[in-house]
């Protein structure tokens, strides 16, 4: 999703531009907090190997390079996958192919391999806007080793096209759609369902390979109802898939930051943060990219740990309101804006990479540039520190 692009802010920045945080406002976000684990203390989680930058305009094999929102790691092959979520216009929606130097290697840019076509269920290239891609995950056969692409799409809501979970092959044949909750795909009702660009936006492989875990970037329309502006962003939904069935089988809560920029927020209005990546760390724990922007203050953009084991299962409840379910317990882990960067854009993608040689793992996140001249596609290899 393309949230720091000022054209797809203008309608939030009509709504945030003078806004003050409301008696209402701080209330809900009371009640929120209430009823929800307060993040524990940021712990020095991880450290800051390199990053590099993309040259604005970059093509490769008659594509423009750009808008990068999923990333996947192949350590049988050591090669790099990156999603662009270009709806179609700029290329066919497509999926880069890239090795990386060392990860200490400063600045740390890809080496270009390949780009792969995704394809529809007709064989041709997707059409200009059927699909919105975002989130990715490499994924091998237990019994071939053969690997494919997962990956979602953002759909279009206002179009009336649903979100969607795809498999496909490294030659971008289209294997597969995936089953989703009916909640997740609901159109054309007041109040209810997806909404627009607030989707599908995460995606990660359980380490077993077994089941995938999704993320909407925003809450549901109906698991909002009730929040006054200036309240807290509603709960995101953690869906968890069986990859054998292809249909989901856990759910889980989260809630954002409600105040990702704090308590009191320059002239620009409240940021509202969202989610724009996962990774799976464990059986017990996500990591949870969270998103936000004003025009004041820029990017926000920080790594939580989601704990999973006493979250309520969500998958069957029709609306997240009240006190009808207990939400993951998080902990800040990460926040980019304060890890040596020179600059923080719009991080979208993330993948675990190979480990470093004394064992620790390494992680690696990209930014979706929204093919905009005044951003820009970052690379930013990580250490992660033993606990």
């Amino acid at each position: 999703m393309a949230h720091p692009n000022p054209t797809a802010f203008r309608l939030r920045r009509r709504q945030w531009l003078g806004m003050a945080l409301s008696a209402a406002g701080l209330l809900a976000a009371s009640a929120s907090e209430a009823r929800t684990p307060a993040p524990r203390a940021a712990a020095p989680a991880l450290r800051l190997l390199a990053h590099g930058s993309l040259p604005t305009g970059t093509e490769f094999k008659g594509t423009l390079v750009g808008g990068l929102s999923g990333l996947a790691y192949d350590a049988q092959d050591d090669l790099w996958y990156a999603l662009s979520d270009d709806r179609s216009r700029h290329a066919p929606a497509r999926c880069y192919v890239f090795r990386l130097p060392p990860l200490t290697t400063q600045p740390l840019l890809p080496q270009w391999v390949d780009v792969i076509t995704l394809l529809g269920a007709d064989g041709k290239p997707f059409a200009r806007h059927a699909v919105d891609p975002e989130g990715l995950a490499l994924r091998r056969d237990p019994a071939t080793g053969s690997a494919t692409l997962l990956w979602t799409s953002e759909g279009d809501i206002r179009a009336q096209i649903a979100p969607a979970l795809y498999e496909s092959a490294l030659d971008g044949r289209l294997l597969r759609t995936f089953t989703l909750p009916d909640a997740l795909r609901e159109l054309g009702r007041i109040g209810r369902g997806p909404r627009h660009n607030e989707t599908l936006e995460g995606l990660a492989l359980t380490p077993n390979g077994q089941h995938a875990w999704t993320a909407m970037e925003g809450a549901l329309a109906q698991d909002r109802n009730g929040l006054t502006p200036g309240a807290p962003p509603g709960p995101c939904r953690l869906t968890r898939f069986d990859v054998a069935s292809g249909r989901a089988d856990r759910q889980v809560a989260y809630l954002p930051e409600a105040r990702p920029f704090g308590p009191l927020m320059p002239m620009g209005g409240v940021g509202e943060s969202g989610i724009s990546e996962i990774i799976v760390r464990d059986n017990d724990h996500l990591w949870v990219l969270e998103r936000a922007w004003t025009p004041a203050t820029g990017v926000s953009a920080r790594l939580y740990e989601a704990d999973l084991r006493h979250a309520s299962d969500t998958l069957a409840v029709d609306a997240l309101t009240g006190r009808r379910y207990r939400p993951c317990a998080k902990r800040l882990l990460l926040d980019l804006r304060q890890c040596g960067l020179p600059h923080v854009d719009n991080f979208e993608a993330m993948a675990w990479g190979p480990r470093l040689p004394n064992g620790h793992r390494t992680l690696v996140m990209c930014t979706d540039d929204n093919f905009n001249p005044l951003q820009v596609t970052q690379f930013i290899a990580l250490e992660a520190l033993p606990p």
